[in-house]
């Protein structure tokens, strides 16, 4: 239960709030913040912290317009900070993620009385690595050649000494904090690459360069800060590597997914795994080729010795090994083709070849892994008793090496034991298929696994550890219900639930329309033509306007379906970033001419474009899922051995979501006004369109 003083501190936050804005509270706002106050407040602790009893989890539909943002934050913060637990709000996109750190949580700051430490969390991977740049310098000014342990061949490059030595310079001047994000220019991945470190590959507390790394200079603000913001990736890295690894514990933390309905597909990315096989076998070779520098630097001692054998022994093993399984893999690489380059394999009798080329890799992948946590810990060890300097640099230069090793074995020996794994009858199975990478510079084989559903990942890895959680979006029911969603996230029936509509008059603000020649949209050319004549016949010119399709060979073909006049006034997504993309639409509209957006899924959410920034939105089809896609197909297959309609369980619930998700890109305040025009006739013409229409907010209809 709340305390008396927690009640008021919220109340009164949300009075002043809203007092200095002045603005009236919102029926929606008002219900969730009284609901994340009774979810969070039901949050029972023993002496020393623990939760007694199941999470705090509340499920929280909240349409367009409500003020998510504000309605979690003024009760989360105040119980959070009463309850001695870190809150970490998590976002899906990175435009709602910066809308919080830039926007919503100053605002909130600055207009209450709330007092609280808010900082943004950032994977490892987004810091510069300072120990690895100054060997890097070193190495490429030929003042050291140990850096050969990193890799077998780097030849010298001048261009690249000077990047590396104006990331320091500009670094060690304190003019830039390490933060990739914020390099006043773009850093090519390649680049970026080189001067980064996995956790695998960090000294920690040992780098001489520790007190001004920049990562662990972020992580002392997540350790003084009582809310941190993320983003859904970010926490599921967590989860995966056994939480608390960057972001505080899961019993630790009270969590805020926004855009919950994100949260599902997430996990499975994150909790899948993959083996590139030439990829894998030209690592081996090099490694092999690297092992006797790596024995001058560690091989002290009897247990070193060993060790080292191992190494050398179980590298032999594994190339041996996977060189049979890339011959015999042949076959399976040339059956596929640049028409069809994924295979999925639903059928034990399909997979039973590939098992058999697995089953070999299989011991010995998992005794090279064992092996090199063993070096690894032993150059820990050794690390933290040593006092010769001479043994701590060579230490220092090898760990990241063993690492990296352990870091590309690890996702090897987990995709070898995932797809032999047998799946239980009781729960959906794992999905395995083959990806044929065809390029003039590489040709490969990728295997892959992955859960076929985030029920029992999520329930494990997260909602039986965290404190509490509130899942939030405007987009987590069908037709009103949260069956389906409660089902992808493994949450149970103690959760609460809570749907809210939007404040937003849709029936006077929006109407939809569906030409007289809009047709089917699974007839691709007479579809495509329809489009045409739409954007030709009734789509202004003048307005701001965006036309979302669900296939980027559709989208190039209408537009050189089109005439010049039209051509120069359209963007197509492809021809800017995304932020850059909108940037260019709104300035076009500050100027007084006409824009009109061409764009695919990631238009279709966390796009703001507020009133005539946006005034006709094209929907061209039902965004129905890729149907080959190898985790929906393994699902569906599983769903009708059991005697169930997959299309009702996955592939229409899933369209349903995104496109209530593109319509909702259309009003994004109380006085925009707008026309959606729907060019696919199936919803209004299949059974199945009822469902759809229901699921989205009443705008009037005419067809």
């Amino acid at each position: 239960m709340l305390s008396d003083s927690v009640k008021t501190t919220i109340q009164t936050a949300y009075s002043q709030y809203l007092t200095c804005k002045a603005l009236t509270a919102r029926v929606g706002q008002r219900s969730m913040l009284a609901q994340v106050a009774r979810t969070l407040g039901g949050l029972e602790c023993d002496a020393e912290g623990h939760r007694l009893g199941d999470a705090a989890i509340a499920v929280i539909e909240a349409g367009t317009g409500t003020g998510k943002t504000v309605g979690y934050v003024l009760s989360a913060i105040p119980v959070a900070m009463a309850k001695e637990k870190k809150l970490v709000i998590s976002t899906a996109t990175v435009a709602l993620q910066e809308q919080v750190v830039t926007k919503d949580i100053p605002d909130i700051l600055k207009h209450t009385n709330l007092e609280f430490k808010a900082v943004l969390a950032k994977g490892r991977g987004r810091y510069l690595c300072t120990h690895k740049l100054e060997q890097l310098i070193q190495f490429y000014s030929g003042t050291v050649v140990a850096m050969s342990l990193f890799e077998e061949t780097m030849a010298a490059d001048e261009a690249t000494l000077l990047q590396y030595n104006e990331l320091m310079g500009t670094f060690g001047s304190g003019q830039w904090s390490g933060d990739r994000d914020q390099w006043p220019d773009k850093l090519p991945d390649s680049t970026w690459f080189t001067v980064t470190s996995t956790h695998r590959e960090c000294l920690n507390r040992r780098c001489p360069h520790y007190q001004n790394c920049p990562f662990f200079e972020a992580r002392k603000a997540l350790e003084d800060a009582d809310v941190i913001i993320a983003n859904h990736d970010l926490v599921m890295a967590d989860l995966a590597l056994g939480g608390g690894a960057i972001l505080p514990a899961p019993e630790d933390t009270i969590y805020i997914f926004d855009e919950g309905h994100h949260l599902p597909d997430k996990a499975l990315m994150h909790f899948a795994n993959q083996l590139t096989v030439k990829f894998m076998l030209n690592q081996l070779e090099s490694w092999r080729k690297q092992v006797p520098k790596v024995r001058l630097e560690l091989a002290y001692g009897d247990h070193s010795e060993r060790l080292m054998d191992d190494l050398s022994d179980g590298l032999i093993q594994c190339h041996q090994h996977l060189a049979m399984a890339w011959t015999t893999l042949q076959p399976w690489f040339e059956r596929l083709n640049s028409d069809d380059r994924t295979l999925t394999l639903m059928q034990p009798e399909q997979r039973e070849p590939l098992n058999e080329i697995l089953i070999p890799l299989q011991s010995p992948f998992v005794a090279l892994y064992t092996t090199l946590a063993a070096i690894e810990e032993s150059i820990r060890k050794r690390l933290s008793g040593t006092t010769d300097v001479d043994e701590k640099d060579r230490l220092q230069l090898a760990l990241p090496v063993i690492g990296r090793w352990l870091s590309r074995i690890e996702p090897a020996r987990d995709l070898i034991a995932s797809w032999l794994r047998p799946d239980p009858e009781q729960y959906p199975p794992t999905a395995r298929w083959l990806d044929r990478i065809d390029t003039p510079e590489n040709q490969d084989l990728v295997l892959n696994t992955s859960p076929v559903s985030a029920n029992q990942v999520l329930r494990a890895f997260l909602w039986n550890r965290c404190a509490g959680a509130i899942v939030t979006s405007a987009t987590l029911t069908i037709e009103g219900k949260f069956d389906r969603f409660m089902n992808q996230a493994g949450l149970g029936p103690s959760a609460d639930l809570l749907r809210l509509d939007s404040p937003f008059d849709y029936p006077n603000r929006v109407v939809v329309k569906i030409p007289e020649f809009a047709v089917d949209g699974g007839k691709r050319e007479i579809h495509t033509q329809s489009i045409v004549e739409l954007v030709n016949t009734l789509l202004p010119k003048e307005t701001g306007n965006l036309v979302l399709f669900s296939s980027r060979a559709q989208m190039q073909e209408v537009y050189s379906l089109l005439g010049p006049d039209w051509r120069e006034l359209i963007t197509l997504q492809d021809d800017l970033p995304k932020t850059a993309l909108l940037a260019h639409h709104r300035e076009r509209l500050e100027r007084g001419s006409g824009s009109t957006l061409f764009g695919l899924a990631s238009l279709s959410e966390g796009v703001d474009l507020p009133g005539n920034y946006l005034t006709h939105l094209v929907i061209a089809k039902i965004p129905f899922g890729v149907p080959d896609d190898p985790i929906n197909s393994t699902l569906s297959g599983w769903l009708e051995q059991k005697g169930l309609n997959p299309f009702s369980l996955v592939t229409l619930p899933s369209a349903t979501i995104r496109l209530v998700q593109a319509c909702g890109r259309l009003i994004r305040h109380e006085t925009d006004s707008g026309t959606i025009w729907f060019m696919d006739r199936r919803i209004v013409e299949r059974r199945y369109g009822r469902s759809i229409i229901k699921s989205l907010p009443n705008f009037r209809w005419e067809y």
